[in-house]
């Protein structure tokens, strides 16, 4: 069934797509606000001297241990002028502060899905990206206490975004038709637009203001977007006070009896146990070790091994983000395009999607892996690599509503519970491999560890995954009850039909009598 024409206004789903896409940007915009704000916020330390350079490029001195610099960077860039307000953190406790977001992240992610079953999307997300807002106006002040402060403050900031993710899928499955999920689920890729913009976004900002600017404005962007969240968006079409009933009418035909009504218990043992569930995270898992390590390894990869300067770096890894976006919204229109004309089965077509996200990007992370020191195929490899983990959201965040769309929150939760893992699994990696050592060599290692995880579920998943709704979408309770509310309508049908013949009998009986 086609989805209606909304005339003279954007359709309801139009808004919420929009409003996911921002929110998405927020989320991801204030959890990475801090990767480029610390360059400003810690004191530059020289070299010790004992760092293995890359062989692609010799430049003529280093800034810090972390970082090797060449004579193309501004004075500017090299010269501390406002050192009372930095701060003397070495290597070890700045990464510390960077990945103490992630610490317990993962263990937002169940609870996040059975908090949305009970509380719906509109409070769990709208509240989770509140509070991430909230406590960014406050890192300059834990800064200034301690780092520690800090890292506890980064750990309360990851918790409060952890439920975010997994709370969508409540609010999707009742609003979106499946063969609209495709190109719906692409909102998700506003977390892309949201770190593609954080690093010139806070470059300026730090240029022009202060490293402590960086957090004031992200922070109150995000509570910006959250008023606009709370006044426009509703859990179930139903209770949309503007919703048209052209468009309630197709969502509740296209959605049909597939969601309930009621509460239902989470069948926790056969979602464990569930096969096409375990073979729609593995390729995940392996699409996101490969967006993070490129996510996080990028600007890194590019200074150290080709010798960029901040401004091409910065720009460079940007660009990747903003092709995962177009991306993702072109295959998710093909996806449902080839869904709805009956080209091709749900299963297949996300099987088509994970194709892209897990193989397609694997190959491309072997192409970096064997670029050597050419920056232009290096360049290329790594925009085409990420770009194409953003077929992601047609492929496994669709999955998990195909399976269940009732239980959608908790698959999401679980999913997310073991797919964020590579976000410092990753990190270890590479800096166990490049530590003290930056040649192309060492990088060419991790490309291709990122590689290995990426095809070997991508193949997986290509030949033994399902998307077909699982059998505990609906519990044998209330299975049984909605049997039960069957039989008592046919009973009542029936008691209407024997009264009107009776009626009928009498009726006759009286005009037959002379």
């Amino acid at each position: 069934m086609a989805p209606p024409k909304e005339e003279g206004c954007l359709s309801c789903r139009t808004v919420l797509w929009c409003l996911t896409f921002l929110g998405c940007g927020v989320n991801y915009m204030i959890r990475s606000n801090i990767n480029i704000a610390i360059v400003s916020m810690v004191k530059k330390q020289s070299s010790d001297g004992s760092v293995v350079l890359s062989d692609c490029y010799r430049p003529s001195f280093n800034v810090t241990s972390d970082y090797t610099v060449n004579e193309s960077l501004s004075h500017a860039e090299l010269i501390d002028d406002d050192d009372e307000n930095r701060f003397d953190w070495d290597e070890q406790e700045q990464n510390v502060v960077m990945g103490a977001f992630f610490w317990l992240y993962w263990a937002a992610q169940v609870p996040g899905g059975m908090l949305s079953q009970h509380y719906g999307t509109k409070i769990v997300f709208g509240l989770g990206n509140l509070m991430i807002s909230l406590t960014a106006l406050l890192i300059p002040l834990f800064a200034s206490l301690d780092y520690r402060a800090l890292v506890a403050l980064r750990i309360f900031q990851g918790m409060c975004g952890g439920v975010c993710w997994p709370s969508l899928n409540y609010m999707i499955s009742r609003w979106i038709p499946t063969s609209e999920r495709g190109k719906f689920m692409s909102a998700v890729m506003g977390s892309s637009v949201g770190a593609a913009l954080t690093f010139p976004l806070c470059g300026l900002i730090i240029h022009f203001l202060n490293w402590q600017a960086v957090f004031y404005v992200t922070g109150t962007i995000g509570i910006l977007w959250f008023i606009s969240w709370w006044w426009l968006v509703y859990d179930n079409p139903a209770d949309h006070p503007r919703i048209s009933e052209s468009e309630l009418e197709h969502i509740q035909n296209a959605i049909g009896d597939s969601i309930s009504k009621k509460k239902l218990p989470i069948p926790w043992f056969k979602i464990l146990t569930n096969w096409p569930l375990i073979v729609t995270i593995l390729p995940q898992w392996g699409c996101i070790w490969g967006m993070f390590t490129i996510l996080t390894q990028a600007p890194t990869y590019f200074r150290n091994v080709h010798g960029w300067s901040v401004q091409k770096v910065g720009f460079f890894s940007g660009l990747p983000h903003v092709c995962r976006m177009i991306l993702a919204i072109s295959v998710g229109y093909l996806c449902d395009y080839l869904l709805s004309s009956g080209k091709l089965s749900v299963t297949n077509v996300r099987k088509l999607a994970g194709f892209v996200m897990n193989i397609l990007q694997g190959l491309f992370m072997l192409g970096l892996a064997f670029s050597g020191c050419s920056s232009v195929m290096a360049t290329i490899c790594l925009t085409a690599a990420l770009a194409m983990s953003g077929a992601e959201s047609a492929g496994a965040l669709s999955t998990y509503i195909d399976l269940s769309p009732n239980f959608s929150s908790v698959l999401v939760g679980i999913g997310n519970m073991i797919c964020v893992t590579p976000g410092f699994m990753s990190a270890a990696v590479v800096g166990a491999l490049t530590y003290k050592n930056q040649s192309s060599e060492q990088w060419k290692k991790v490309f291709l560890i990122s590689a290995g995880i990426l095809l070997a579920p991508g193949l997986l998943h290509l030949f033994k995954s399902s998307a077909k709704v699982q059998e505990w979408n609906f519990p044998k309770s209330m299975a049984k009850e909605m049997k039960d509310d069957v039989s008592e309508k046919d009973m009542e049908a029936q008691q209407r039909l024997t009264s009107e013949h009776e009626s009928e009998d009498q009726h006759n009986r009286k005009e037959a009598k002379p």
